[in-house]
């Protein structure tokens, strides 16, 4: 808490210098130093169904705000939602609030924000507190305080499932460094800790456990040359699980308790991914290895996929001016990188996207990827009932043309797609095999000087799997017009799709959709939506559904 206040003054005590650092010769020159740009937003939905239980509430309403606050050249962004939503609840709800005011070299955060310093360490995780972040020419510097999660109780009334209870996380993080965005080395240290008196209820038989973690993070970057970059970043990280947990601190020398009291359920892990960026006019490369041990977390991140080692070469080639260009890549993953796990899993990836444009009115892009999936033996034999080996592959072939002219803009585009999972289990791959098939065309024709067009469309698609084949198909059109110079905009969809299993008309979907757009003078505009959706089938409920609204939006500059 003490290193929560001390940043947060340190926040408060530098922010009026920041506003008025700027030079008085740009001031005077400035004839609006005080600018408040954004939008805000009200609107009300309605939502009626018959034939299925709904799937929203309403009436719904929302109060929504998207601004910027500029003083004398220092921006403040903020946001806010405000909603309510159905008829069980009487009170609305409040997004998260903060600033981050910015001056040349200088950021200041203020209440809810995020901060991102590698991708080991604090990656963007979300707290309330406060940070800074300075580059005062060669020299980098960033540091947060706050709240990473607030403690939630166990109730009885709500869904452990999806509301767990959680301990109060607070955490803090410095990064120093040297350099500029291209070329740097950044040290940084991350530490957070849960409050294990911050629960007064606890679930029943539960096995939460209050942590801690501590990591220390290198990230750098070079240029050797105008066509070579070298990066990376790695990290060490060490998790307690359990602050209930017996102390370790007798049993390792020197004794780290002044920087970290490590328990029986410390565990020490690492985490570093290099590379190698080659940047040519005709040519690119990107060459990246990762290795992520098991059990690496950091409190700083949301979610981590560990247990892995990546290697990857993403080239890129462009020829004939630009005109036709080709990029593919090529990854090796695997995992049980300790060797004690009961199998090995290893992963091959493989893509290319061929893009060729020779001119304004033709152009075709090709697209393959291929994921190969295989187990081996581990700590333990794999019987080949159980041992996982599949492949993936997918083809799409999109050509496309334009006609423009000065009255009107046609386009045709034309796509393919097939999908093919093989199962090389001789025990599964007759149930687990899929093939499918998807074809899709649209047409627009857009009349420029009288502000209006149309659009058409074909769909077709084939899922072919163990004993069910279904064949979806369908069209779609559209209408969409301005009028009064685009103050007045109309928007009008409707699409119908009829699906077969096994041969057998199964049902029919079919929706409508209405958009119109009014604009009253610059600041004020209006929009009102609505959508219709009818299904029928015979494996399914029949429903039909209602969608509508009415938003009003002022745009303060």
């Amino acid at each position: 808490m003490l290193r929560f206040i001390f940043a947060a003054g340190l926040v408060l005590s530098l922010l009026p210098h920041c506003l008025f650092a700027q030079d008085i010769e740009q001031v005077v020159k400035d004839k609006h130093p005080v600018k408040f740009t954004g939008t805000l937003s009200a609107g009300t939905q309605m939502y009626k169904v018959q034939g299925i239980d709904p799937r929203s509430g309403s009436p719904m309403w929302n109060l929504s705000g998207n601004a910027a606050l500029s003083v004398y050249g220092v921006q403040m962004p903020f946001s806010f939602t405000v909603g309510r939503q159905g008829t069980n609840l009487n009170y609305p709800t409040f997004s998260q609030i903060g600033v981050s005011p910015s001056y040349k070299w200088l950021k200041l955060h203020a209440g809810w924000r995020n901060m991102y310093l590698s991708p080991y360490t604090l990656a963007g995780h979300t707290f309330m507190g406060a940070g800074i972040e300075m580059k005062p020419g060669v020299f980098r510097f960033a540091a947060m305080a706050g709240r990473l999660r607030k403690a939630r109780d166990y109730n009885s009334d709500t869904d452990f499932n999806f509301y767990p209870a959680v301990y109060k996380r607070t955490g803090y993080a410095l990064k120093m460094g040297l350099g500029t965005d291209k070329n740097h080395v950044d040290l940084i240290y991350f530490r957070a800790k849960d409050d294990i008196h911050s629960l007064q209820v606890l679930p029943p038989d539960s096995t939460l456990t209050p942590g801690e973690n501590a990591v220390l993070g290198l990230s750098a970057r070079f240029s050797l040359g105008k066509n070579i970059t070298y990066y990376a970043d790695g990290a060490a990280s060490l998790y307690t699980r359990n602050l209930f947990s017996t102390e370790a601190t007798d049993y390792i020398k020197p004794d780290p308790s002044a920087f970290f009291r490590p328990r029986f359920s410390t565990r020490l892990n690492y985490a570093v991914k290099a590379g190698v960026d080659f940047q040519f006019s005709r040519f690119q490369l990107r060459t990246a290895y990762e290795r992520i041990l098991p059990e690496f977390q950091t409190m700083g991140a949301y979610f981590f996929a560990n247990d892995l080692e990546n290697i990857t070469l993403t080239p890129t080639i462009m020829l004939a001016e630009g005109k036709l260009r080709l990029n593919t890549g090529f990854g090796i993953q695997r995992n049980n990188l300790l060797g004690n796990r009961s199998e090995t899993t290893k992963r091959f990836i493989g893509n290319g996207n061929l893009s060729y444009n020779p001119g304004q009115r033709f152009g075709i892009d090709a697209a393959y990827s291929n994921m190969t999936i295989s187990q081996i033996n581990g700590s333990s034999i794999l019987t080949d009932t159980i041992r996982f080996a599949i492949v993936t592959s997918n083809y799409n072939l999109t050509p496309h043309w334009q006609w423009m002219d000065t009255s009107s803009v046609k386009t045709l585009v034309v796509s393919g797609n097939y999908q093919e999972l093989n199962d090389r289990n001789p025990f599964t791959r007759e149930y687990a095999n899929m093939k499918t098939y998807f074809a899709t065309a649209s047409f627009a024709h857009n009349y420029l000087q009288h502000s209006w067009g149309w659009n058409l469309g074909l769909n077709f698609n084939n899922i072919a799997v163990y004993a069910l084949h279904t064949n979806r198909y369908g069209l779609s059109a559209g209408l969409n017009k301005n009028w009064l110079d685009g103050r007045i905009s109309g928007n009008l969809s409707v699409s119908g799709n009829l699906s077969d299993i096994d041969g057998v008309r199964d049902g029919s979907v079919w929706s409508g959709n209405l958009n119109v757009a009014l604009q009253v003078k610059k600041r004020h505009s209006f929009s009102l939506y609505g959508n219709l959706l009818r299904s029928h089938s015979l494996q399914f409920e029949d429903y039909l559904e209602f969608q509508g609204g009415l938003q009003y939006s002022y745009r303060l500059r």
